[in-house]
């Protein structure tokens, strides 16, 4: 497989509207964190919530990763000014997102490139703000006569909602319906779609994009995830499956962590060959130079990682780079917080890496930000790059009790928990990144240092 470049690259992620406010938060060891509120389900949190794992219909855990202040102007896109105000968080920030990547790749108004351009972007089809508007007189009238039949009383009837008349039926598409927006905002070609491998898809996607790319079916790819999902009902969801911490402190790569944070946002990049980047004189933030897939297979339950096919994944990677692990400076783990998927991570790691005696330095940026699910990978990718090219690699935060493998293969001292400078002084530096969904897509990803070859 060809090399592909990163051109350009954009986020939306907590406290943070681009890359560079990211960096800035991360290298100040920002916590991004914060409690739920009325803006984000529209009625107090209270309402739902007890701080107490395991009951059925409560939030135990008010702590989240949000997108706040964001202002979208639907005048600078390509739509009905009435259609883009019409849509749901969903759709501004995949707009925004993609307009601020193909802006930083400086291929903003080339209309004989963008065409050649596809978008594949990783979401997730759970309900969100908007579509939930859409769909409440069904679940009304679901309700209304399961409570009537309850109370025995036919009269009954709950009362009548507020209308959505405002909210486009667009919000209903969740699933694909991000990726085509783009298309057509930004007159893009007919290679667009949506895909949902899980805590996974934003590598999943790079990996799809690059095959484009490298079958000559697209000469620009924009590629990323979003996590966008009603806020009320992601939290039911793991308070349902008891993912989050009971104390609300989520500490990836801690061995006093127990849960996870989750949050929303939106990363993504655009991508090109790169011998077709070097001839243009593209700016290379970085070079992904392999990216292994693999799924778990029969494992010990749907939720639990499988050790075996994380490290199917390293070894996939690599082969396709054509590299040893040794090479490997740095690693951002997926490093969620919850116990079980830390350590088996970290035993990963372990058997894979010990193999080629090869000790990375690790760490994760969810603890400045949470876990924002389907985007976690443009979290880890929009971290590495900035390490790479300033040459420091920020600290994880929140760790006093570092975790280690099994038998301190990989020690706690890999964990890098202070500023530290990048540990290698060669031409080139190299880091890797891993992701894990649920379901066991499991995905990593080796990036190169870019060469910057425009000012």
């Amino acid at each position: 497989m060809e090399k592909i470049a990163i051109i350009g690259l954009s986020c939306l992620f907590p406290d943070a509207n681009n890359p560079e406010q990211f960096w800035q938060n991360i290298t100040e060891e920002k916590d991004s964190i914060s409690n739920l509120n009325v803006t984000e389900i529209g009625v107090d949190p209270a309402i739902f919530y007890e701080p107490v794992k395991g009951k059925q219909e409560i939030i135990y855990c008010l702590k989240g990763g949000f997108i706040r202040d964001f202002k979208f102007d639907a005048d600078e896109y390509n739509l009905p000014a009435e259609l883009a105000e019409s849509l749901d968080n969903s759709f501004k920030w995949s707009l925004y997102a993609a307009k601020q990547a193909i802006v930083h790749s400086g291929y903003w108004g080339n209309s004989n490139i963008l065409s050649h351009c596809g978008v594949i972007l990783g979401n997730l089809s759970f309900p969100t703000k908007f579509s939930n508007k859409l769909f409440e007189p069904i679940y009304q009238t679901t309700i209304n006569s399961a409570i009537a039949k309850l109370l025995q009383e036919q009269n009954f009837h709950l009362a009548s909602l507020s209308t959505s008349a405002d909210v486009s039926p667009h919000n209903a598409m969740i699933s694909g319906f991000p990726a085509a927006l783009i298309a057509q905002a930004f007159s893009l070609s007919s290679t667009h779609f949506c895909i949902d491998a899980a805590c996974s898809s934003s590598f999943y996607a790079i990996k799809l994009a690059s095959h484009y790319l490298n079958s000559g079916k697209a000469d620009l790819m924009l590629a990323g995830a979003i996590s966008c999902s009603d806020p009320l009902f992601l939290r039911m969801l793991f308070s349902g499956i008891q993912g989050y911490p009971e104390d609300g402190m989520s500490c990836p790569l801690d061995q006093k962590s127990r849960g996870l944070i989750t949050s929303e946002g939106i990363g993504m990049v655009l991508l090109k060959r790169y011998n077709d980047a070097v001839r243009d004189g593209d700016n290379i933030l970085a070079t992904v130079c392999g990216n292994g897939l693999s799924n778990d297979g029969k494992g010990k339950h749907l939720l639990s990682p499988n050790s075996q096919g994380q490290v199917l994944a390293f070894e996939r990677a690599y082969t396709e780079a054509h590299l040893s692990p040794q090479a490997i400076d740095y690693m951002e783990c997926h490093a969620t917080g919850t116990l079980l998927g830390d350590t088996t991570e970290f035993n990963s790691i372990k058997t894979f890496f010990n193999q080629h005696q090869a000790a990375p330095l690790v760490g994760s940026a969810k603890a400045n930000v949470g876990h924002l699910l389907v985007a976690a990978g443009m979290v880890s990718l929009t971290k590495a790059i900035y390490s790479m090219s300033h040459g420091v690699i920020p600290p994880t935060i929140n760790v006093t009790e570092p975790l280690g493998s099994e038998n301190n293969s990989i020690f706690p001292q890999n964990i890098v928990t202070t500023a530290t400078p990048w540990p290698n002084n060669s031409a080139k530096k190299y880091a890797a990144l891993s992701a894990f969904g649920f379901g066991g897509t499991n995905s990593h990803l080796i990036l190169e240092q870019g060469n910057q070859t425009k000012d």
